[in-house]
C-alpha cells in the first residue's frame, strides 16, 4: 500500500472487518505526508485481498483519483 500511495501521491486508509465491534476499524494509514483529507478508503479481506471503499456520508466529497 505505501507503494500505491506514493505513485498516487495519495493519503489510503486500510480499514478490517472487526467481528467484536460488529464494524470496520482501520488497521494502517498511509502517505500522511501527501494530507489527511479524502484518503482512498480500501477494505482489506485477508490473504492480500484489497476492495475499494466508500464510506457512508462522505458523498460531498469527490474523488482525487
Amino acid at each position: 500500500m505505501s507503494l500505491c500511495s506514493d505513485n498516487c501521491r495519495m493519503p489510503i486508509t486500510v480499514y478490517m472487518y472487526d467481528k467484536d465491534s460488529g464494524g470496520l476499524i482501520a488497521i494502517a494509514e498511509y502517505g500522511q505526508e501527501y494530507g489527511k483529507e479524502n484518503p482512498i478508503r480500501v477494505l482489506y479481506h485477508g490473504f492480500g485481498h484489497y476492495e475499494s471503499l466508500q464510506i457512508p456520508g462522505k458523498k460531498g466529497a469527490k474523488s482525487r483519483l
